[in-house]
């Protein structure tokens, strides 16, 4: 084999031996890559000190055909493999602590090092606050030109790459479980639509099927391609949490949209702004904290734009007031100027955190705009 072959055959052994996740497969390749030993085949190496003994019998207990099976499985799927070492891999993944040794791909990969890619998270059991809330945020992140990154399950996941479809906008789809599994799952009409504009990635073997500790490994994965992560709501037990521990390790941002304190499905999310999340109240507050770094890239012009709220409007029952909160209502009820700021707003019964999370509802429900500069207009 040449150099190169030695390399991806090297990677993927220490994928089928390790599994995704695993700080050992990531050890020993900076152990061989620091002693110049990755393009020399394993079976070479048995000499080689930097392996112990145990990880050596896992690492030959992997064949030959094994990794063939894993290779022809993938030109037949038209599934890229990205292994670390290709200068293509992204910068910003491969600084995380323990980055994946390959990564499996079916779509159009962002060059995340110049994309501007934003992770978007919250339940499966979404609220339908959350999902409008995820869906309305992701469409407008991608109309000013960022790639918005989420899971694959339903709720908050799905309303997040349902938002930037709708706008035509790129989406990447990070799966526990191999493409393949992915391809053939009941969600597998929106995996196909979300390949069509932008790509599915896993850490996964494509034929592979995600277990319970599937889910935390792979959300590193979703924090570590993006800027930052906004978790839309989070019960306590909620595993966006994780992706926003993962962030926060990663020195990410985390952006939280604030919920009342009551709410059980805010627990979680409320609890990371008492640690010191961000504050999401509209999608300023992202534009405000990314543009200065990707001027070129991200256009709030595009964002806030009459056409690009069209469509929306069109789709939502705008002047319905039936669905809202009580909080909500008792904000919207007190709006007594055409443009204002949170801080122009007295409401009675109503305290600062749920104001704030009571104009993030108005403005997902349509009923006021978001402008630059943390002001809101009454919508039209």
């Amino acid at each position: 084999m040449t150099a190169e072959n030695n390399r991806l055959y090297n990677v993927l052994s220490l994928l089928r031996a390790f599994g995704a996740g695993s700080r050992q497969s990531v050890n020993i390749y900076e152990t061989l890559r620091r002693d110049n030993m990755l393009d020399i085949p394993f079976d070479s190496l048995k000499e080689y000190r930097g392996i112990d003994e145990k990880c050596r019998k896992r690492i030959s207990a992997v064949s030959a055909d094994d990794i063939e099976k894993i290779t022809e499985c993938c030109k037949s799927a038209d599934i890229r493999i990205l292994p670390i070492y290709d200068e293509r891999y992204p910068e910003c993944l491969r600084n995380i602590p323990a980055p994946p040794a390959v990564l499996f791909i079916k779509g159009e990969f962002p060059d995340f090092d110049r994309d501007p890619a934003f992770c978007i998270v919250g339940p499966r059991k979404v609220t339908e606050f959350g999902r409008k809330a995820a869906y309305s945020l992701s469409r407008r992140l991608v109309k000013a030109g960022m790639v918005i990154v989420s899971g694959t399950a339903t709720g908050a996941d799905t309303a997040a790459h349902q938002g930037a479809l709708s706008a035509s906008g790129r989406s990447v789809m990070v799966s526990a479980d191999g493409i393949i599994t992915q391809l053939e799952s009941k969600n597998r009409a929106l995996v196909k639509k979300v390949i069509e504009k932008g790509c599915i990635i896993s850490e996964c073997m494509p034929k592979g099927k995600a277990y319970k500790f599937s889910f935390p490994v792979r959300n590193r994965i979703m924090s570590g391609l993006s800027l930052g992560v906004a978790v839309v709501e989070a019960s306590n037990k909620s595993g966006a949490l994780i992706t926003a521990n993962h962030a926060v390790e990663q020195g990410k941002d985390v952006f939280v949209i604030p919920g009342n304190p009551a709410d059980e499905a805010y627990k979680g999310s409320n609890a990371l702004l008492r640690d010191g999340a961000i504050p999401l109240l509209d999608s300023s507050d992202i534009f405000s904290r990314y543009v200065p770094d990707f001027p070129d890239r991200i256009d709030i012009e595009k964002a806030f734009s009459k056409e690009s709220d069209k469509q929306l409007k069109k789709n939502s029952q705008k002047k319905s007031l039936s669905g809202l909160s009580k909080e909500a209502l008792l904000v919207y009820n007190n709006l007594v100027k055409p443009e204002f700021t949170a801080d122009d707003i007295s409401a009675p019964d109503v305290d600062g955190a749920a104001i704030l999370s009571a104009l993030t509802e108005l403005e997902f429900e349509h009923l006021i705009t978001s402008l630059p500069g943390g002001k809101y207009k009454i919508s039209d």
